[in-house]
């Protein structure tokens, strides 16, 4: 991740001018959870027997992975696809095929959620190859609908929202987050996103996130993900 971003050369993408909200957020969220699914399942299955303190680090990550997950989808399945719905009427069947994936993601939430208790208190191998097959489907499930809804759904967003709709969105999902987590949803995002990424989010986000970020927020995430990564 970048060192350092110059405020100064931030990118404002709802300057006057622009009447079509910046979409590519929402590709930088998705690709905060494609790198947990695809990191999550190793982890997992690397658990060894009697070692809990890992195991309570890797279930931490799992846990905050499907916390963001449910917020995401939430604000989706409220405020954008009634409104795509409403605005969008021959693109009906892919809006409901959305809706159709968050069903069955909710379901395979529930399947890991259920077990991550016992995962913790008790990583055995039989349960770690469990959790990372259910988090292994997840991931495939999950990816293919970020897929679509990059190709089909973004663009209609795109076309069909106003900017300050799509603010409102981010804002919606946001709060389902509860505050003590606020900072670090942000410097997940801030870690995968590109120098330019980092620019247009850090022109969005109010000043105490950008000071919080750069005091703390980037050196701590970096620290947790090495203890996680072990990078």
């Amino acid at each position: 991740m970048s060192e350092a971003v110059n405020e100064s050369e931030a990118v404002n993408v709802s300057e006057a001018g622009n009447s079509k909200p910046d979409v590519h957020d929402m590709v930088v969220v998705h690709r905060s959870f494609r790198q947990s699914c695809a990191e999550l399942p190793r982890l997992v299955r690397g658990l060894r027997p009697g070692d809990t303190a890992r195991a309570a680090l890797v279930v931490d990550a799992v846990r905050f992975m499907l916390m963001g997950l449910e917020a995401h989808h939430v604000s989706e399945d409220e405020f954008l696809w009634p409104r795509l719905a409403a605005r969008t009427a021959g693109h009906a069947e892919a809006i409901a095929r959305m809706e159709e994936q968050h069903h069955r993601l909710e379901e395979l939430v529930t399947q890991v959620t259920g077990a991550l208790d016992e995962l913790t208190a008790d990583p055995r191998p039989s349960l770690c190859v469990q959790v990372a097959d259910q988090l292994t489907e997840l991931g495939s499930v999950l990816n293919a609908h970020m897929d679509e809804e990059e190709k089909t759904i973004l663009p209609l967003a795109a076309e069909h929202l106003s900017v300050a709709e799509w603010e409102e969105l981010g804002e919606i999902s946001l709060a389902k987050l509860e505050r003590k987590h606020l900072l670090r949803a942000f410097s997940a995002l801030m870690a995968v996103a590109t120098p330019e990424e980092q620019r247009t989010f850090l022109s969005k986000a109010p000043l105490p996130a950008r000071i919080l970020w750069r005091l703390s927020g980037r050196r701590s995430h970096a620290r947790w993900e090495a203890r996680l990564y072990g990078r």
